[in-house]
């Protein structure tokens, strides 16, 4: 089951970076990347259940906390 839904991630994350690379505005650009951290977030959360370890969920606890940052600092530099 765990390997089915890291397949999937990683497969969603690869469609994800390349509709950045085809991204026509910066709109679109900041909305990949958002959705990119939280597939990213999504694996580090698996790889926690995976290990059983609590390192990997502080881990995507600074994940999550980065990528929100990130997408409040790019959303600011978009001139409407």
């Amino acid at each position: 089951m765990l390997t089915a839904a890291t397949l999937l991630l990683v497969l969603s994350l690869l469609v994800s970076l390349a509709r950045l690379v085809k991204a026509g505005s910066y709109a679109d650009r900041v909305i990949v990347v958002d959705i990119a951290t939280f597939q990213l977030l999504g694996l580090t959360i698996l790889l926690a259940i995976t290990n059983r370890s609590e390192l990997s969920l502080l881990y995507a606890f600074t994940l999550a906390l980065l990528g929100f940052i990130s997408t409040l600092i790019l959303s600011r530099l978009i001139k409407p």
